[in-house]
Parts: structure tokens; sequence; C-alpha cells
């Protein structure tokens, strides 16, 4: 599910949006999985080294993992903050913000950790230099820790 165009509003309720974000979860491992064994021309490929019928599937499962990343992130922001951030780098502020009031949530380094994921995971679904299928599954990894956190702040 993503934001309602041109709003800080989303199109579903901000409670739904943990749950959306672990659906989008299970939606990025059946992709990886698609794209790793790809064919053409009656042979098998793995994306990462080349494989032309995964590109579709990779760069939807980079595309949903960076929803799942940014909606989680507005629900801490939301929770902590009382706002929803309109776009990336209103998130980083509000994130940076956090960080400063809450010792305790700046422990977890949210910020770096969203900043890294968000670098590594949006760059593939846009930059064909960076598509590798390895490399985006162990940032999935690392996205399922950073929202496991995020949960357990939000959910006390």
């Amino acid at each position: 599910m993503s934001k309602v165009r041109n709003t800080q509003d989303y199109s579903i309720d901000i409670k739904d949006l943990l749950k959306n974000s672990d659906a989008l979860l299970i939606d990025v491992s059946k992709l990886l999985k698609d794209a790793e064994n790809t064919q053409f021309e009656d042979r098998v490929y793995t994306y990462a080294r080349g494989g032309p019928g995964g590109v579709i599937p990779f760069r939807e499962a980079s595309e949903k993992a960076w929803i799942a990343l940014y909606q989680v992130v507005d629900v801490l922001i939301h929770h902590q903050l009382s706002k929803i951030p309109k776009g990336h780098y209103d998130r980083k502020l509000a994130l940076r913000e956090i960080e400063e009031k809450n010792t305790e949530i700046a422990k977890l380094n949210i910020y770096d950790r969203y900043a890294a994921r968000a670098a590594h995971i949006r760059n593939n679904t846009t930059y064909y230099t960076s598509k590798d299928l390895e490399f985006l599954s162990f940032e999935i990894r690392k996205l399922k820790d950073l929202m496991e956190d995020i949960k357990k702040v939000v959910t006390g």
C-alpha cells in the first residue's frame, strides 16, 4: 500500500501499516525466489550473474522492500512525534529528532540503519549497476531485523 499522492496521508490506517509491511516482505521473498532461477534460451541464470528473466521480479522485490521500509519507519515517527513524514528527507530529519530526544531509541541506531537500508534497497529499484540478488537478499534480512526493533518500540 502506498501513500496517497501529494499528501502526508496513507490510503490505509497507520495502525495497519505494520501488518501491511509484513505482507509486503512475504511478497519480497517470493519475488526474490522468482528472480533466482530464471531461464533464457534454455539456460538457467541467477540474476546477479546475468539472467535477463529475473529483472522484473528483482525490481519488484526491491520496490516492495523499499515500501515496507518507509512504512514501518513512518509508523515509528507517527508513534514518537505524532506526524507522518512527507518523504525521504523529512523521514531522516524526524528520525534524527527522535534519536536526539530518546536515548533508548538512539541506542538502536535506527537512523543509521534506515539510511543504509534506504540507500541499498532503493538503489536496487532504479540503477542497473547496483543489481545483485545476493546483496539484495542480505539487505532484506537486515530490513527484517530493523522492522522487528521498530515494532518493539511501537508496541511496547
